[in-house]
């Protein structure tokens, strides 16, 4: 596999391969292979380490949704779903290059509107920000570790 940097999560096995098209990895949620793009291998580590160390199921991911934010479709990376069908967690996942600023934070905030979730989760891969969300007064607030959100 081409060099992709190491990740401030723990190391997983995945099946990938090359193709014409260049590496593709494996993705769980959707069950089939994607193009192996920095951002993708920051997403694979993080459905692995919210499967593995968070014992959140499968069954409650969506990866790459369509959510339409305004006049603007677009796609979130993640989101961890209740039994209730209501969204628990939003994760939006950057190349490790790509700093976690107040771009990628509105970005953030604009699905968050549309999907209401308890949480955000925004990751490079390096660095990790997890917010909790509050509906009634439409603030948040930074949590100071992602481990935070075990359990919860």
């Amino acid at each position: 596999m081409h060099s992709l940097p190491s990740l401030q999560f723990p190391s997983y096995s995945f099946k990938a391969k090359n193709t014409e098209k260049g590496w593709v990895i494996f993705d769980i949620i959707r069950k089939k292979f994607v193009l192996l793009q920095p951002e993708e291998w920051v997403r694979q580590h993080l459905i692995h380490f919210l499967i593995d160390h968070w014992n959140i199921s499968q069954s409650l991911m969506k990866v790459e949704h369509k959510v339409t934010t305004g006049q603007i479709n677009s796609r979130f990376d993640l989101a961890v779903f209740k039994s209730d069908g209501y969204v628990h967690l939003l994760a939006e996942c950057k190349a490790p290059s790509v700093a976690l600023d107040q771009k990628v934070i509105h970005q953030s905030l604009r699905y968050c509107e549309v999907l209401q979730p308890d949480y955000l989760l925004i990751t490079n891969g390096l660095t990790h920000k997890l917010a909790q969300l509050n509906r009634e007064d439409k603030s948040y607030t930074w949590l100071s570790s992602i481990n935070e959100f075990q359990g919860r």
